[in-house]
């Protein structure tokens, strides 16, 4: 067994950095702001759930070995995306004085580049046109009622983010759960409506540095299936190199073209808050040169602890 009410413990540390109310204030001019505009402030500027950035590649890629293998036009050495965030836009709503849900989505368009061939003096790529929709949600509560709205509020509970391609590229690659379990069986995140599954800040998924942990991840039929990558361990100026997450019968996998894509990977030695993806993109995207960017995508929080 593992020491429980030490995570426990430690984990409220984490969640009390993470979804603390805000003490930033220095001037009467937060007091000008509506209860609206504190709680846009108030979440936008919450630099750990807000800040990482999962869906960005640092243009590594996936080499050609980590590929599913497809008698396709093209036969890519790698991908990545070349896009920026922007267009934020974030909706309030108020459930009673004390209680708001915040929506906020934003933008993250750009190019999604094949790298096609590879050599000492030159390098080609395919460069697909790619827009993306990301949203996630949070719960906020008030907790006091002074002159200055931006103290009045706490971010109790946030979703994962989620991400979607979008108009005028298709969306046709359709997430139906993803479940995180650690090294003793423990299930962390079990998520089938991201958007409807709130993580509180006493609930935090919790690893021990250097904990195993592997990631289910069920997707509507689609034959070929999609291309999965695991992005793991995501700060706000960090991540792990992404993994490739597979249906293909080898472990972690159990069982070949059963639609739940497996994967694991080892939590750092940085302790607070991390953020993990699961990012899918329609084969086609991949391996036809012709096919439009196409892709959908999860990214839940969690922290990490000291292991014993």
């Amino acid at each position: 067994m593992k020491p429980l009410l030490a995570k426990i413990g430690l984990a409220a540390l984490v969640a009390l950095g993470l979804f603390g109310c805000d003490e930033t204030y220095t001037d009467d001019d937060y007091s000008s702001l509506s209860d609206a505009e504190a709680l846009e402030e108030l979440f936008l500027d919450d630099a750990d759930v807000e800040g990482p950035d999962v869906w960005r590649d640092d243009a590594d890629g996936l080499n050609a070995a980590e590929l599913r293998a497809l008698d396709d036009p093209i036969e890519p050495l790698g991908w990545w995306r070349v896009g920026n965030r922007e267009r934020t836009s974030v909706v309030v709503d108020f459930i009673d004085d004390d209680h708001a849900v915040i929506t906020r989505t934003r933008s993250f368009n750009g190019d999604f580049r094949l790298l096609t061939e590879l050599s000492e003096n030159e390098m080609e790529t395919i460069d697909k046109p790619m827009y993306n929709i990301l949203e996630r949600q949070a719960r906020a509560v008030r907790i006091a009622d002074t002159p200055y709205p931006r103290r009045n509020w706490r971010i109790v509970a946030v979703t994962p983010e989620v991400m979607q391609s979008a108009a005028p590229n298709p969306n046709t690659v359709e997430l139906l759960s993803v479940q995180a379990v650690g090294a003793d069986g423990t299930l962390l995140a079990d998520i089938t409506d991201p958007l409807d599954t709130f993580f509180e800040r006493g609930d935090l998924p919790q690893v021990f540095a250097g904990e195993e942990i592997t990631i289910f991840v069920e997707v509507a039929g689609a034959i070929p299936g999609p291309i999965g990558v695991l992005r793991p361990h995501v700060y706000g100026r960090g991540r792990m190199p992404r993994l490739p997450i597979n249906d293909d019968g080898l472990a972690p996998d159990e069982i070949a073209g059963d639609g739940v894509y497996t994967g694991s990977y080892r939590a750092g030695q940085r302790l607070g808050l991390h953020h993990v993806g699961v990012d899918f993109i329609d084969h086609e995207t991949i391996y036809d040169d012709t096919a439009p960017y196409n892709a959908t995508g999860w990214g839940f929080p969690y922290a990490v602890i000291p292991a014993n």
